[in-house]
């Protein structure tokens, strides 16, 4: 991740560069130079069997990212979670006292200093370690950062829709396959108060290589069998804010944060929180819903914002951020785990604080 400004720039050519068909070439074969630094992960096991991991969680903020003029901010936090040897029950234990900031830095600071949208930047979405180095999105100005020592470092750009725009991209959600990472948005049309589609660029997924390289491709078809196998056609929707591909698996992985049958309409999708797991073949052309704890959503004001795999589970447990975003209250959030059959392990346990933290992972 040298010459981030070039890396930076370079993105914002390749952006235009738009493919619609699953497969990628162009950069499956000429463009990925070698293998990535396989990821690494601290486990400890105990006495009783247990064992001990360690995770890493970040905040979207929104508005309350900006600490003054020219400056944003977000906050991660650590803890430990717990699984016991049977892997049937799990705990979570945060240490608050080791929330840090995280903010553009150094000379980057000064020369990314404009970089904001409508002045609101520094909204962390999502966690993912590609190549040897921890990765985040910011969802405002669509900047992918690398997190480093406390600091937030511009890696690439990444524009919105097929790469032929100005405006960055809303970037929800990251994940690798075959080596190359992935970043996608919410999936979801946008829509007039009419009901009419505005514009699809959320439905484009951006894929990166190691270098830098950036190609936009067409997941329309992909979030349309999503959400229609999950039983919400259009003019309904999914949004998504945690997708995974599982090479263990050989499977997607979708946990939508709202599911609606209606359209949308801002103060009914507070609480259109999801319960669902669903599993796609690596071509995304068939789909298995799975409804965790129940057919019944519990608690439909919290929807699923991030996950990760638990490691040395084969893929088979997942820890998951919910967010609650509810008008004239202060944000919540919560971690819960399950495994792949809906089971819960642990039901949803909140995090102190009224942060509303969108981004997992294991470290």
């Amino acid at each position: 991740m040298n010459s981030f400004i070039t890396l930076g720039t370079l993105a914002l050519f390749l952006g235009a560069f738009a493919q619609e068909e699953e497969e990628v070439p162009g950069l499956n074969r000429a463009n990925r130079h070698g293998k990535i630094i396989p990821r690494t992960t601290h486990q400890e096991t105990n006495e009783d069997g247990s064992t001990t991991f360690d995770l890493l969680a970040i905040t979207d903020m929104d508005k309350h990212a900006k600490m003054e003029e020219w400056k944003w901010r977000a906050v991660t936090r650590k803890g430990k979670l717990t699984l016991n040897a049977e892997k049937t029950n799990a705990s979570v234990e945060w240490d608050s006292e080791s929330d840090q900031d995280i903010t553009t830095c150094g000379m980057y600071s000064m020369m990314f200093r404009g970089l904001n949208y409508k002045g609101r930047a520094m909204e962390l979405s999502d966690l993912s370690e590609y190549n040897g180095h921890l990765l985040s999105p910011d969802d405002k100005t669509g900047m992918l950062y690398e997190i480093k020592d406390g600091k937030a470092i511009p890696w690439v750009f990444l524009n919105s829709g097929p790469g032929n725009t100005t405006k960055g991209m809303k970037v929800e959600w990251l994940t690798i396959r075959n080596d190359l990472f992935y970043a996608g948005g919410h999936g979801a049309e946008f829509r007039n108060e009419a009901g009419e589609v505005v514009s699809e660029d959320p439905m484009w997924i951006k894929i990166i290589t190691k270098r830098g390289e950036v190609r936009s491709k067409n997941w329309k078809r992909v979030f349309t069998r999503v959400r229609n196998e999950a039983g919400y056609p259009e003019p309904g929707y999914l949004t998504h804010e945690a997708v995974q591909w599982s090479d263990k698996l050989q499977q997607w992985l979708f946990l939508p944060r709202k599911a609606s049958l209606t359209p949308y309409v801002e103060s009914e999708d507070e609480t259109k929180g999801t319960n669902l797991l669903i599993k796609g073949s690596p071509d995304l052309k068939s789909f298995e819903i799975v409804h965790i704890g129940g057919e019944e959503v519990q608690h439909p004001d919290r929807g699923f914002s991030a996950f990760d795999f638990i490691p040395g589970s084969d893929d088979r447990l997942i820890a998951a951020i919910k967010s609650k975003e509810v008008e004239g209250f202060e944000p919540e959030s919560y971690i819960t785990v399950f495994d792949i059959d809906g089971n819960v392990i642990m039901e949803d346990t909140p995090l102190d604080g009224n942060y509303k933290f969108e981004g997992l992972y294991f470290v």
